[in-house]
């Protein structure tokens, strides 16, 4: 088992496969390193792959400080350049995605190739008069937030028990349900109530334009957490932007696993 220490002390597990350029998975909210287990040992047949549990997740550990994006990025920072991993594709997942903004926001681009942003809006929450129609679930408001917010401590088993499925939405693998709830249950509530806090608070907007390597942002074609509406826009708004729908919801890239690593390992390989 390998963990790499982080400034403030926090052990964050990761593991490592396959040879040649470098693809660091970064994982989504409520999830792990596993959620990859259909990209891994495919993209190591090519790749130099890492793979890692965020600090409070998986088996990294789970402090009760640093439970913030700015602090995600810097873990992030600090694993690739322990690694000597330079030239780097990231690919994160939903939240994943954030931590890639905002270590783009902080450090930029010069030690990137290239980047996957896998299901994911630049401004998770809005008030109907903002007029941002890109939030999760259509719409999401601070009031919505809250509430989340307290469901998830008080009772975080229910809000895996609402999340999980919604993530598959009408689409393939959904025997793979049972699976990623078990993975979601063994979450401890005060890091998920932290970083859900987090990430709806975030907007991203203004930053896309920094995103200087070429971008592949990936959606499901089923109707889920995010619309092709949202996955338009980013194409629009990240200056060297594609954009790529498989068949599933949130978690397209288990449900069509096939047909996402092909267009991804094609994307990385151009």
């Amino acid at each position: 088992m390998s963990y790499f220490a982080t400034e403030d002390n926090c052990r964050i597990y990761y593991e490592e496969s396959g040879e040649g350029e470098a693809v660091v998975f970064v994982h989504g909210w409520d999830c792990n390193r596993h959620f990859f287990k259909k990209q891994i040992p495919e993209f190591a047949k090519k790749y130099h792959v890492l793979a890692y549990d965020l600090r409070g997740h998986g088996d990294s550990d789970r402090p009760e400080k640093g439970l913030y994006l700015a602090q995600f990025a810097r873990d992030l920072k600090d694993l690739i350049e322990n690694r000597g991993l330079k030239n780097v594709v990231l690919i994160g997942w939903s939240m994943g995605v954030h931590i890639i903004w905002e270590y783009i926001s902080h450090y930029g681009c010069e030690n990137l190739k290239k980047v996957v942003l896998i299901d994911m809006t630049a401004k998770m929450m809005a008030e109907p008069e903002e007029n941002w129609p890109h939030t999760i679930f259509d719409s999401y408001t601070r009031a919505d937030g809250m509430a989340y917010l307290e469901q998830c401590a008080q009772n975080w088993d229910s809000c895996a028990d609402e999340f999980v499925p919604a993530m598959f939405s009408d689409g393939p693998c959904q025997d793979e349900i049972p699976w990623v709830l078990d993975m979601a249950k063994r979450n401890t509530p005060h890091v998920m109530v932290n970083m859900w806090l987090a990430i709806i608070q975030k907007d991203y907007r203004d930053m896309l334009k920094d995103i200087k390597v070429p971008c592949l942002y990936t959606y499901g074609a089923r109707k889920s957490l995010y619309t092709e509406e949202n996955a338009k826009w980013l194409e629009e708004n990240i200056p060297d932007c594609r954009i790529a729908a498989f068949d599933g919801g949130h978690i397209h890239f288990l449900q069509d696993a096939e047909n996402f690593n092909k267009v991804v390992m094609d994307f990385i390989a151009e």
